[in-house]
């Protein structure tokens, strides 16, 4: 049992695949591309992620398409937290046009099981010392990090991606950004010494969600090479 959830928990269906996806996503995936795939798993997130976690998955998604950030940014964030399984670059389609049919799909989830569903407000931004011990934790490890998705030969890079969680993290959500720079550490299996660790753990503890580190996915090692 994962402890992923909203948008991070969606992209690592997306990494998982055969560990992750339904013989029917699976069939779809192959049959039709990842875009129509990807909007049968976010609908099976209404019956997958636990309340009240599962609403989150509309609150993400919608903080993406109201913020500033361009499509390039959008799909790099997206891209990377699938170990790029699921790019919207590959059939040249808009991130935000796959954005707003994962809003719909789950939506349409939550009123077939609830016809008087209402999407939940969204909530403030959290206090500004969130954000900056977020971008903390992702300065620790970006050169590491930087190395290993830019320097590797297949799948192709897709360039920009410090700087787009850092965008992220800055115009978006400090919490949402969080959880994509994890889902990236656990689909590139980064190294990550127990120093890092537990600066990641201390952030997940702030913000409610510890287990989201500790639950095992990231590649935690004695040293970092």
């Amino acid at each position: 049992m994962t402890a992923e959830f909203g948008l991070s928990w969606l992209s690592m269906q997306c990494d998982g695949l055969e560990q992750t996806l339904t013989v029917a996503e699976l069939d779809c995936l192959v049959e039709s591309g990842p875009r129509p795939a990807l909007l049968m798993i976010a609908a099976r997130s209404v019956t997958d992620v636990p309340a009240p976690s599962r609403t989150l998955l509309g609150r993400d998604v919608r903080r993406l398409l109201e913020s500033p950030l361009d499509d390039a940014v959008l799909r790099t964030v997206w891209a990377e937290g699938t170990d790029t399984a699921f790019d919207p670059g590959w059939d040249e389609e808009s991130m935000r046009d796959w954005l707003a049919g994962i809003e719909a799909a789950w939506r349409d989830a939550e009123r077939l099981a609830d016809p008087g569903f209402v999407p939940p407000p969204q909530v403030s931004a959290p206090d500004p010392g969130l954000r900056a011990a977020v971008l903390e934790t992702i300065d620790g490890v970006a050169a590491r990090l930087a190395a290993v998705t830019e320097n590797r030969v297949w799948p192709p890079k897709i360039p920009g991606l410090l700087p787009a969680l850092t965008e992220v993290v800055e115009s978006v959500d400090a919490d949402l950004g969080f959880r994509l720079f994890l889902r990236v550490l656990k689909a590139s299996a980064l190294p990550v010494g127990p120093r890092d660790h537990q600066a990641f753990l201390a952030v997940g503890e702030r913000f409610g969600y510890p287990d989201l580190v500790a639950e095992g996915y990231l590649h935690v090692v004695p040293a970092v090479p």
